[in-house]
């Protein structure tokens, strides 16, 4: 399973995010670029609701727009969105 960490930038839906790479697991099947889209699957956020089709581009603003996230990749859809387990990413990023 590819690995990929970043900052969230822009929010572009509840549940489509741009992140800000800074970290790329070494033996990654995919070549990633510096900011590549995500799009949620799953999440260990507290803060959001358990259901990610709850989601709001306002509540994932609030509550990730910033953060350091750890994104397992699960496969990219036919939007070129990663789509990936997004979750908190521990002190130091990793």
């Amino acid at each position: 399973m590819d690995i990929i960490w970043g900052n969230v930038g822009n929010v572009l839906s509840g549940q489509i995010f741009e992140l800000n790479l800074t970290h790329r697991k070494d033996g990654n099947l995919n070549t990633y670029s510096d900011i590549e889209k995500i799009k949620i699957s799953k999440t260990d956020f507290m803060a959001l609701p358990a259901d990610i089709n709850n989601y709001t581009k306002e509540l994932v603003e609030e509550h990730l727009s910033g953060a350091f996230v750890k994104c397992e990749i699960e496969k990219q859809d036919q939007e070129g969105n990663w789509i990936s387990s997004v979750s908190h990413s521990g002190q130091g990023g990793y």
